[in-house]
């Protein structure tokens, strides 16, 4: 009888475990919904997959360069003047590699003037992004900057 009970008790454990993995997105589908949503012009839905004190860094000497801390942050101080100083911003996914809860992303990246490559690491915690770092090639984009 005791170990019919702890049989049962070992197996509905295993239960929750495999109904919680099967609820919880793909580190690399929430990357790609986070894309799909910035590309969209959905702010609502692109701010509900980071975290509040979401860190999206972005290196170089460009209208965008910082460390910005929050979704709300980076709406303002990154996608915001991606619109005015690069007409017809467009980011073509070439590859997506994860390891563990650290995705990487490989994509063309154009606008009026521009035509480079680059590569977006994030990191992914419960299916939420916690951080963003872009390593672009901030010499393309400083060159076709509109002003």
């Amino acid at each position: 009888m005791k170990h019919i009970l702890l049989s049962l008790i070992f197996l509905s454990i295993i239960s929750l475990e495999a109904g919680h993995h099967e609820k919880m997105m793909d580190v690399k589908d929430v990357v790609k919904k986070a894309y799909a949503t910035f590309a969209s012009g959905d702010m609502e839905g692109w701010s509900a997959l980071h975290a509040d004190d979401l860190t999206f860094t972005i290196f170089g000497n460009i209208p965008t360069t910082g460390r910005h801390v929050s979704p709300q942050a980076v709406i303002k101080n990154v996608f915001e003047p991606i619109a005015v100083h690069w007409p017809n911003f467009n980011i073509e996914h070439k590859a997506i590699y994860s390891d563990g809860n650290m995705v990487f992303v490989h994509s063309d990246m154009t606008a009026d003037g521009l035509s480079t490559e680059t590569l977006h690491m994030f990191r992914v915690e419960d299916g939420i992004i916690q951080s963003f770092t872009a390593f672009d090639d901030t010499g393309s984009m400083a060159a076709a900057v509109v002003r």
